[in-house]
């Protein structure tokens, strides 16, 4: 059983790699797409808030690295991952994350044309990857200092945002119901900048 999860393993840390290369912070992902590795604090629920100060592997995107050294120990310790997760917000990219849902009842690429009509953007040429249930992850990136919060149907209903805090499943992952896949004719381009106008839509409203 060891020696077929860590086979499985083999590929998806390849793709992780190459989103490393890339400048994009990587985490393994379980074939449910959630974190591969448990918190280390688990058995602990009176322990204070950790986001990896305490060095140990576990704490979801707060594990998240370019690097590929700390990459391949990520995928070590979770030799049965079939996945990984691109964190979003971070440098240099600040990632953004556009899901279009396929929602019974929703249409969320329509709703984002509208969205763009009504409000004056241009969706941009940019990466576009393919989910196993027919929605797409669009990547865009934000500004430095600006920090967009993850969302559900906000936006419009079957439009999620991945900001600061969250991830996407990176290309090449392999879930329960198929496997993400870069769309054709995308895969050469970089992230482009979000539309300010969408930008504007993406954050919280202001204080009153």
């Amino acid at each position: 059983m060891a020696t077929s999860a860590r086979r499985a393993g083999t590929p998806v840390l390849a793709h992780a790699l190459s989103a490393a290369e890339r400048g994009l912070a990587v985490i393994p992902l379980s074939p449910r797409k959630l974190p591969a590795l448990r918190s280390p604090h688990r058995a602990d629920p009176a322990h204070p808030p950790c986001h990896g100060e305490c060095g140990r592997f576990g704490h979801g995107v707060h594990d998240a690295s370019a690097d590929p050294a700390r990459v391949r120990a990520l995928f070590a310790a979770a030799p049965w991952a079939t996945g990984y997760g691109i964190a979003c917000g971070l440098p240099p990219h600040h990632l953004i994350g556009v899901d279009l849902d396929t929602k019974p009842g929703t249409d969320s690429p329509a709703a984002l044309r509208a969205l763009a009509a009504r409000h004056g953007f241009t969706v941009p040429e940019t990466v576009v990857v393919l989910t196993p249930s027919g929605g797409r992850h669009l990547w865009l990136t934000g500004p430095p200092d600006v920090a967009v919060p993850n969302s559900a149907s906000r936006l419009a209903p079957g439009i999620d945002i991945r900001g600061a805090g969250g991830y996407l499943v990176g290309p090449g992952s392999r879930g329960t119901r198929g496997t993400y896949a870069t769309a054709r004719g995308t895969a050469h381009l970089r992230p482009a900048p979000c539309p300010p106008a969408l930008l504007a839509l993406l954050l919280p409203p202001p204080p009153r």
